[in-house]
């Protein structure tokens, strides 16, 4: 179980940004994630990929997390991959 990061599970796709939204804890913060959309998928289907592989972002977001990839408003941004 994570102990640095606290995932909220709370998966969206946003359109203004085309990518999936989700949300996680951080040191009693709460930092929100953007995953972008590959070209070829459609919204619907990336939210659902998302969601199937979400311990796979999880990690990816651990990872971006401890690199401090956060910009200053506590947003993560991460290019999605098929």
């Amino acid at each position: 179980m994570n102990q640095q990061l606290i995932f909220n599970h709370d998966f969206s796709f946003d359109e203004n940004t085309d990518s999936v939204s989700c949300s996680c804890l951080a040191a009693g913060m709460r930092l929100r994630i953007y995953i972008k959309k590959p070209q070829g998928w459609d919204n619907l289907s990336w939210l659902e990929q998302i969601k199937e592989d979400c311990f796979y972002w999880e990690e990816q977001i651990e990872e971006a997390a401890r690199a401090d990839r956060f910009n200053t408003e506590g947003v993560l941004y991460l290019d999605g991959s098929a």
